[in-house]
């Protein structure tokens, strides 16, 4: 059976200081995939630069670069940054394989790319 769900450390960036609290966090990315976890920091209330999230995301569904967040009165931009994607090929909708083996590639005779490249944790200097 394919799978097109894996599990990924999700970052959202500026949070303002009364939504860095578990509850909150997890309301704000409610509707987003299936949430599993907060990191330590998070659950302990400990602010830092990012609340990390660990979610079961759906490589088919687009992976937003940022989340509106509205509230009465109030509204605000969250950034997004997955720590890691596993490379993820459209044409056979499957997580992580070789193209080299790939049956759907070489019965069709194409050599189409990653939609999700794999990527790397973002270390300091990597961000703007």
């Amino acid at each position: 059976m394919k799978s097109t769900k894996t599990q990924v450390w999700v970052r959202i960036y500026n949070l303002p200081l009364e939504y860095w609290r578990p509850r909150a966090i997890f309301s704000i990315i409610r509707g987003r995939d299936t949430t599993l976890s907060l990191d330590d920091h998070a659950m302990r209330k400990n602010r830092g630069m990012f609340a990390r999230v660990l979610m079961d995301i759906d490589l088919l569904s687009p992976l937003p670069d940022y989340l509106l967040v509205e509230r009465p009165d109030f509204a605000f931009v969250a950034g997004v940054e997955y720590e890691w994607l596993p490379p993820f090929f459209f044409h056979c909708k499957m997580i992580g394989h070789e193209l080299a083996k790939c049956r759907v590639i070489h019965d069709q005779g194409r050599v189409p790319g990653p939609q999700h490249k794999p990527s790397q944790k973002a270390t300091s200097d990597e961000r703007e």
